[in-house]
């Protein structure tokens, strides 16, 4: 089944993310010898929209990356599946952004360096200018690489535009924190939670005071993921319990961020309500844990739309 395009505007991370792993014993303050695994797109925005894209919507990516090789193949490969890379900034001298992990000889994390200096520079005076064309977009995606102040202007200034928040971590989830009020859609992790409610959440009755409290804030629509344990969502239809759908799990790297997508692909159609949102996040995260990386290259919607129909809910 063909389900109408959407048209979404996703601004935050796209850079590279490298792994690495020491080929002897792993020792701190030394040279150590090491082999690339892996050096692949990454950045939570990036990943939403391609994800999105891959649905059929219609996807703008803002970012920033620097004059360099890897900001050149960033825009490269967002612009070749479709992605209107037009917003995407290209700042002279800087670097672009990226992620390191050393894993030592066993596979354990022994290092993870994150250079993001790069995003601090998506500032309230970069898109000014832009404002008129980035409220022609129904749907914004933000992700909370953008600097606080950033993200309060975008907020303040989004006229008729929905706004979903993606809050990327712990740490960073609390730029959103002067904003909620004037979100449409959040969806957050239990940790990311706990930093924007105060609540730590281990048990459901937990993740149902935090979601109550976050929706009592004033955001319409709120999603607790909870992991490999389901999901929490509340609205105006009241809160539920998601069971997790049955995955043959081979890599939840990404999971979460395909949750995004799936729920932001369904959401933003027409007469689309939260349960049918909420079914397609979770079939969009089962799909990418059962797949190497962060991306399903053969993604269909009929796949999602089968994966999406074993979604259960129990009211809270």
């Amino acid at each position: 089944m063909i389900t109408p395009s959407a048209n979404i505007l996703c601004f935050g991370a796209a850079h590279f993310d490298r792994t690495l792993q020491c080929t002897e014993h792993f020792v701190p303050a030394a040279s150590n010898p090491v082999r690339t695994l892996h050096r692949k797109p990454g950045g939570v925005g990036r990943n939403i929209a391609v994800h999105l894209r891959l649905l059929g919507n219609n996807v703008a990516m803002l970012g920033a990356v620097g004059d360099d090789g890897d900001g050149e193949q960033v825009i490269a490969a967002l612009s070749d599946i479709g992605i209107d890379t037009r917003r995407m900034m290209k700042l002279e001298g800087k670097h672009t952004a990226g992620y390191t992990a050393v894993l030592d000889e066993t596979g354990e994390l022994a290092l993870g360096m994150m250079d993001a200096e790069v995003y601090d520079l998506l500032t309230i005076d970069r898109l000014k200018a832009q404002l008129p064309n980035l409220q022609a977009w129904p749907w914004w995606l933000i992700d909370a690489n953008l600097p606080t102040e950033t993200i309060q202007w975008l907020a303040a200034n989004k006229g008729s535009t929905k706004m979903c928040a993606a809050t990327v971590s712990p740490s960073k989830s609390a730029r959103f924190k002067p904003v909620l009020g004037q979100l449409d859609v959040l969806i957050a992790n239990r940790a990311e939670a706990h930093v924007l409610t105060g609540i730590e959440i281990n048990e459901l009755p937990q993740a149902k005071i935090a979601i109550e409290l976050l929706r009592g804030k004033g955001i319409p629509e709120v999603v607790i993921t909870l992991g490999a344990k389901g999901v929490v969502s509340s609205s105006n239809s009241g809160t539920a319990f998601w069971h997790p759908l049955p995955t043959k799990l081979r890599d939840v790297n990404g999971a979460g961020d395909a949750f995004y997508s799936g729920f932001l692909s369904a959401f933003s159609k027409p007469d689309t309500d939260i349960d049918d949102a909420v079914a397609s996040g979770l079939a969009m995260a089962s799909l990418t844990a059962e797949t190497d990386g962060t991306t399903v290259w053969n993604l269909s919607q009929d796949a999602v739309a089968t994966r999406a129909a074993q979604a259960e809910k129990t009211p809270l």
